[in-house]
C-alpha cells in the first residue's frame, strides 16, 4: 500500500500556503477597496473630470489656493494657513487663478497649461467675511507619475475598467483561499517532517510573554510608516502604507501560528516568565515555611507556647502605643480588636481539638477500641497526640483480635483433639467391660480394675472438654423456660448424699419460703449445679459445713453455695475460672480443672452469671438467674 503524504509535516507545503495567504489576503483587501470605492461612486462617471476622485481634489486644491491667496495679501486680516502652500505643493500639475467679486485676477498659482493640454477644469465661488472670491483650477494632462493627480486618475481608470460583478465575486473567492490557507496553517502548526505528535521550534520555546511582548513591539514599530504623514508623493505613501500592512499582518501571522502550537502541544502556562517566577517564589515560600516549622518544632511546646504568647503581646503593645500616638487611632484599634478576636478563637479551636483527644482518650478507657479521631483540620502537636491515640486503638484492636484468634483456634485444637480420642476410646471402654466379664487371674482382674477406671477417668475429660468448647463457643441448644430452682437444688444435694457423707460434709440449705421461678436451662442448670458439688466433695476440709443458700434480691434469684478449702488456696478467684487450673497445685485430685470454666459459660449462655469469691480458705460460688 502506497504511503500517503502528510502535508501539515511538509515545509513546501507551509511555505506555499503562507504565499498564498498573503497573496490572497492582498487582493482580498485591494478588492474590498475597489468594491467600496465604486459602491461610493468613485470610478463610475464617464470622464475624470466628473468623477469624484478629480472633483473632491479640484475642490480641495481650489480652496487652499484661495486661503493661501489670502494669507499672502498684505493688507489681509486673515490669518496666515500654514498647510495651504505645502499642500498646493503637492498638487503637481494644478494650476489657478482667483478673481474678486469684480472680476479682477488677485492671485495666480502656477502655469496656466496650454487648452489642448487641459485634463480637467472647474470653478467655484467662495465667500470670506462678505466677500465673493471665484477660483479657476485646471490640471495639465502632463503629469509627473506618482503625483496626486496622476495616482487618482490612474485609479479611476483602473476602477472604471473593472466589472462590478466580477470584482465582487473575486473577492469573495479569494476571501476563501485566504482564509484556507489560514485554516491549514493552523492545524499544520507544531507539527514537523520526521517528528511524532507535536514539535515546537525555536520560537515556540520562547516563554510566551515575552513572544507577545516582542511582537507587540514590532507591530507598533511595522504601523509608524503607515500612521505617520510625510512629505513624500502620495504614491511612496501608499506604497509605506502597504508595508506597513504587510509587516503587521506578518506579525500578527507568527502570533497566532505560535499560540496554535503551544495549544496543541498543551500546558502552554508552564512556558511563560510569569509562571516561573510565580514557581520560584512558591518555591521559595515552601522552603522557607519548612525551615520556619522544623526550628519552632525543636523547640518543646511549652517554648512554643511562651513564644507565641510574647510575639501577640508584643504586638499587641506596639498597636497600643500606636493608638496613644496617634491623633486617631482608630485604625490601630480595629487591628488590636482582630488579634484579640483571632486570639479567642484559636484559643476555643485549641480547647475544642483537645476535648477531642480527651474524649478520644476516654472511649479507649472504656474499652471502644473502634474509636478513631478525625485529624484532617488537626495540626502541630494536637494532632500528633490524636494520631497516637489512634494508633494505640488500632493496635489495641490488633492484639485483641490475634487473642482472640489465638483463643479460637485453641478451642478448635481442643474439640478436635477430643473428637479424634473419643473414637478410639470408646472401643477400649467397651473392651475392658468385656474383659471384666471374662474369668480371669486375679491379677490380670486387678489390672482391669485399673484399665476400667482410667480409662472412665479418661472418657469423663474428653467430655468435658468437649462441652467446654460448646459452653465457650455457644455451640450448643439452649432452652429457657421458668423452672422451680428450689427443686432442682434439692435434688442435686440428693444425688451428692453418699459423697457429701463420705467426705463427712454437713450440707445446710437456706432456700426462699416458697418456690422460686427462673428463666433457665433445667439440663444445663443442673450440670452447673452438678460441677460445684462435684468441687465440693473433692476440696472441701472434712468435718466442714457447707452452706446453700437461695434468694431473690432486684428481679434477680441469687444462688450461692460457701465451703472451707481442704488445701491453702494459692490462686485467685480469676484464675479458678480458667481451663485447666485447680485449687490444689499439687494435683493429687481426680479432676480436669474444666469444672468452673464450665460452669461459668453455660450461666453465661442462659443469660446469667457466675462469680467466685476467695477469701482466705473460703471459697464461694454465686449463679444470679433472671427471674
Amino acid at each position: 500500500m502506497k504511503k500517503t503524504t502528510d502535508l501539515r509535516r511538509s515545509l513546501p507545503a507551509k511555505c506555499i500556503a503562507v504565499l498564498l495567504f498573503f497573496a490572497a489576503a492582498a487582493g482580498a483587501v485591494l478588492g474590498f477597496f475597489a468594491v467600496s470605492y465604486i459602491s461610493c461612486g468613485y470610478g463610475t462617471a464617464d470622464t475624470f473630470q466628473n468623477d469624484p476622485l478629480c472633483k473632491n481634489a479640484m475642490s480641495d486644491a481650489m480652496r487652499w489656493t484661495l486661503n493661501y491667496a489670502l494669507s499672502e495679501s498684505e493688507s489681509s486680516d486673515y490669518p496666515v494657513y500654514n498647510n495651504a502652500q505645502f499642500e498646493l505643493e503637492r498638487m503637481v500639475g494644478f494650476s489657478a487663478r482667483v478673481y474678486d467679486g469684480d472680476g479682477a485676477l488677485v492671485w495666480i498659482w502656477g502655469e496656466a497649461p496650454d487648452p489642448s493640454g487641459i485634463l480637467a477644469s472647474a470653478s467655484e465661488t467662495f465667500r470670506r467675511d462678505g466677500e465673493t472670491f471665484t477660483v479657476q483650477g485646471s490640471v495639465s494632462a502632463n503629469l509627473p507619475s506618482g503625483s496626486n493627480f496622476a495616482v487618482r486618475f490612474s485609479l479611476y481608470n483602473l476602477l472604471h475598467a473593472l466589472p462590478f460583478g466580477v470584482t465582487v465575486v473575486l473577492t469573495l473567492l479569494l476571501c476563501v483561499l485566504a482564509l484556507c490557507a489560514l485554516v491549514f496553517l493552523f492545524c499544520a502548526a507544531g507539527y514537523r517532517v520526521g517528528r511524532d505528535g507535536v514539535s515546537l521550534n525555536w520560537q515556540d520555546r520562547v516563554p510566551l510573554d515575552l513572544y507577545l511582548c516582542m511582537a507587540a513591539v514590532l507591530f507598533f514599530i511595522a504601523m509608524i510608516p503607515g500612521v505617520t504623514g510625510s512629505e513624500a508623493p502620495i504614491a511612496l505613501e501608499i506604497a509605506m502604507l502597504c508595508l506597513s500592512i504587510f509587516c503587521c499582518v506578518a506579525v500578527t501571522l507568527a502570533v497566532l501560528l505560535t499560540l496554535a502550537a503551544r495549544f496543541k502541544k498543551g500546558k502552554w502556562w508552564r512556558n511563560t516568565i510569569i509562571w516561573r517566577l510565580c514557581r520560584w517564589g512558591r518555591r521559595t515560600w515552601k522552603q522557607c515555611w519548612r525551615a520556619l516549622t522544623e526550628l519552632v518544632r525543636i523547640l518543646p511546646m511549652t517554648w512554643r507556647v511562651v513564644l507565641a504568647a510574647i510575639g501577640l503581646l508584643g504586638v499587641q503593645s506596639l498597636l497600643c502605643l500606636l493608638i496613644l500616638a496617634a491623633n486617631d487611632g482608630f485604625l490601630f484599634f480595629l487591628f488590636t480588636a482582630a488579634m484579640d478576636a483571632a486570639l479567642v478563637i484559636g484559643a476555643a479551636w485549641m480547647t475544642f481539638q483537645l476535648q477531642k483527644v480527651r474524649d478520644m482518650g476516654a472511649a479507649l478507657a472504656a474499652g471502644d477500641l473502634e474509636a478513631q479521631l478525625d485529624t484532617g483540620k488537626m495540626y502541630f502537636d494536637v494532632k500528633r497526640h490524636a494520631e497516637d491515640l489512634n494508633a494505640i486503638g488500632a493496635g489495641m484492636n490488633k492484639a485483641v483480635e490475634q487473642r482472640l484468634k489465638s483463643e479460637r483456634l485453641k478451642t478448635e485444637l481442643i474439640t478436635n483433639v477430643s473428637h479424634d480420642i473419643k473414637t478410639p476410646l470408646t472401643s477400649i471402654v467397651n473392651y475392658v467391660d468385656l474383659l471384666k466379664k471374662e474369668d480371669l487371674p486375679p491379677a490380670a482382674g486387678e489390672y482391669v480394675t485399673v484399665l476400667d477406671r482410667q480409662a472412665n477417668r479418661l472418657k469423663k475429660l474428653t467430655e468435658d472438654l468437649v462441652e467446654a468448647s460448646k459452653a465457650s463457643t455457644g455451640n450448643m441448644t439452649v432452652q429457657l423456660e421458668p423452672i422451680v430452682v428450689n427443686e432442682i437444688i434439692h435434688q442435686a444435694i440428693g444425688d451428692y448424699d453418699e459423697k457429701l457423707a463420705a467426705g463427712r460434709l454437713e450440707v445446710i440449705v437456706n432456700t426462699y419460703e416458697g418456690n422460686l421461678m427462673a428463666l433457665a436451662d433445667g439440663r444445663l442448670l443442673w450440670r452447673v449445679l452438678d460441677n460445684l458439688l462435684s468441687n465440693v466433695c473433692k476440696y472441701a476440709m472434712a468435718g466442714t459445713r457447707v452452706y446453700v443458700d437461695l434468694g431473690a434480691r432486684d428481679g434477680k434469684v441469687l444462688l450461692s453455695i460457701k465451703n472451707i478449702s481442704r488445701d491453702p488456696l494459692n490462686v485467685s478467684a480469676g484464675e479458678l475460672m480458667e481451663r485447666f487450673v485447680r485449687g490444689d497445685a499439687s494435683r493429687h485430685t481426680e479432676g480436669s480443672g474444666l469444672g468452673l470454666n464450665i460452669a461459668r459459660s453455660l450461666m453465661s449462655l442462659m443469660g446469667g452469671g457466675f462469680e467466685l469469691f476467695v477469701d482466705g480458705d473460703l471459697f464461694k460460688a454465686e449463679l444470679s438467674l433472671r427471674a
